[in-house]
């Protein structure tokens, strides 16, 4: 199992020196989740038929949803996975998908939306295959895929390391500049 703590120390301890300079509150500061029971995880997984990546349970062992995990984009809980507002606002989306989106097949029966934007069309989501949800993580808008992520851990590393250049930038002046 991954140890999270210090990816989640990192973030949040970012996270907090962004907020100290963004004082029109544009990005929300907020904390992750307490972690998800095992009995959750399981009950999930035996509720919906669909076998967790590894490295997105284990995260979810430790932390069990984000709000405003990447700017206003929310990393879905275990709740959020199965259903409720932001599956439903996925679903949506994809299910009138961009045509790139169409073209390779995906579809909310082909996707697990694992973080959703309320404010734009922005998502993260992570491809199922025969009940198994696949390591990759797609970052999704309107164009189609923006990024793919071999692996839950590297999207998380990935946002560390936007989230670190967006502090630069708020430190040097230069944010929306």
């Amino acid at each position: 199992m991954i140890d999270w703590a210090p990816r989640i120390v990192e973030l949040v301890r970012v996270k907090e020196q962004i907020a100290r300079h963004d004082v029109d509150g544009i990005f929300p500061y907020t904390l992750p989740s307490v972690a998800a029971p095992p009995e959750r995880l399981d009950a999930y997984e035996q509720g919906t038929g669909l076998r967790l990546d590894p490295g997105h349970r284990s995260f979810l062992a430790a932390a069990d949803g984000w709000r405003a995990f990447f700017e206003t984009q929310d990393l879905l809980s275990v709740e959020q996975l199965a259903s409720g507002e932001h599956r439903d606002v996925f679903t949506a989306w994809i299910d009138s998908a961009p045509p790139q989106a169409r073209e390779q097949g995906f579809s909310s029966a082909t996707l697990l939306p694992i973080a959703v934007d309320f404010e734009m069309p922005f998502y993260a989501a992570m491809p199922v295959v025969d009940g198994q949800v696949a390591g990759q993580v797609l970052s999704l808008d309107p164009s189609g895929i923006i990024e793919a992520f071999d692996s839950f851990e590297a999207y998380f590393d990935a946002i560390i390391a936007y989230t670190h250049r967006k502090l630069t930038k708020f430190e040097a002046g230069t944010f929306g500049v």
